[in-house]
Formats: C-alpha cells, sequence, structure tokens
C-alpha cells in the first residue's frame, strides 16, 4: 500500500514539475500567414470590462478589438510572475480597444482558486476558468503560462509560451494594435 502512495506521489510531482518547466520555457512563434483564433464561450467569475454579461462570446462580443488570450493557472508560479504586466498594460491600452482574456486551465487548481487569485491580485480584465479545457484544446495549449495576440480581425499573429516580460509584451501590443 505504501509502495502505491509512492508512486502516485511520485508520478503527480514529476507532473507538477513538468507542467511548471514547460511554462518557464519561453517560445514566441509568430507567422506570415495569420489563423483565426478559434471561437469559444467562457463563463467569466465577475461582469467586468464592460461586457455587461456573466460570459464572453468570443470573438463576437469583442467585434474589431485586438485580445490578448492569456492561459494561465494560479499555483503556476510563471503565471504568478507576469500577472502584474498584464494588468497594467491592460489599463494603459484599453482606451485603445485592446482586451485582455485570462483563461484559467483548471489542472492542478479549482475554479474558487482562481476566484481568490483574481481578487487577490485586483485582476480587471475578464477572466474565467476553462472547464473540461475545450478552449485549451483548441488552442493546443500544453505549457503554461501561454499567451496569443490576436489582431483586430481575430486572427492569431503571435503565440508565446512562457514567461512574458513587460519588453516583449509591449512590443506584442503594438502589434496587434496597428
Amino acid at each position: 500500500m505504501q509502495t502505491v502512495h509512492k508512486i502516485v506521489i511520485s508520478v503527480l510531482l514529476s507532473l507538477i514539475i513538468g507542467v511548471t518547466l514547460i511554462g518557464c520555457d519561453s517560445v514566441s512563434e509568430s507567422r506570415g500567414d495569420f489563423l483565426d483564433a478559434p471561437k469559444f464561450e467562457l463563463d467569466l467569475f465577475e461582469y467586468n470590462n464592460d461586457l455587461d454579461s456573466s460570459t464572453l462570446k468570443f470573438p463576437n462580443d469583442l467585434a474589431g478589438q485586438p485580445v490578448i488570450i492569456n492561459f494561465w493557472y494560479p499555483s503556476c508560479p510563471p503565471c504568478r510572475e507576469e500577472i502584474d504586466i498584464l494588468e497594467s498594460t491592460y489599463k494603459e491600452y484599453k482606451e485603445d480597444g485592446l482586451v485582455i482574456i485570462g483563461i484559467q486551465s483548471l489542472v492542478l487548481d479549482s475554479v474558487e482558486d482562481g476566484k481568490q487569485f483574481v481578487h487577490e491580485y485586483g485582476i480587471t480584465y475578464p477572466v474565467g476558468a476553462d472547464i473540461g479545457s475545450n478552449i485549451q484544446i483548441s488552442y493546443k495549449v500544453i505549457g503554461f503560462p501561454t499567451t496569443y495576440f490576436v489582431n483586430r480581425d481575430h486572427e492569431i499573429i503571435r503565440k508565446w509560451s512562457g514567461l512574458l516580460d513587460n519588453e516583449q509584451l509591449q512590443g506584442f501590443v503594438i502589434e496587434i494594435l496597428e
């Protein structure tokens, strides 16, 4: 019985370390032939971003707006580290039409953990949990954080896997605001 527990604990620790390390590996992909961002519906934790709805329907609710889609989860160290720059970037560029959508993966944390995280960090952009991982699967997310940069035509112009710094984020925002 103790052997089974040790194996289970070893597998879980390996999974946690693997997911975290994948998120620490920064990779940027930008393509000349842009792909349409997959559609999704996301139940939001709170009403915000002037959406006047508890459910975000992407892309319909954000017609003509550039969007950053950030996949994260509360116990992910690099995810926690980049939240402040995402929030400050949102506040800086929301008057230019920029929307940031936070999509919580339920890999290791609960919906309640996500809600607490949003409150703790004072996140004001739309955030919800990807229950069932359907959005994560359609965007082919395998590491955290992963961030997609979507232009006004809702085409993916860049995917970034790993921690973003402020300089990188500002440059990518300029790309999608054009």
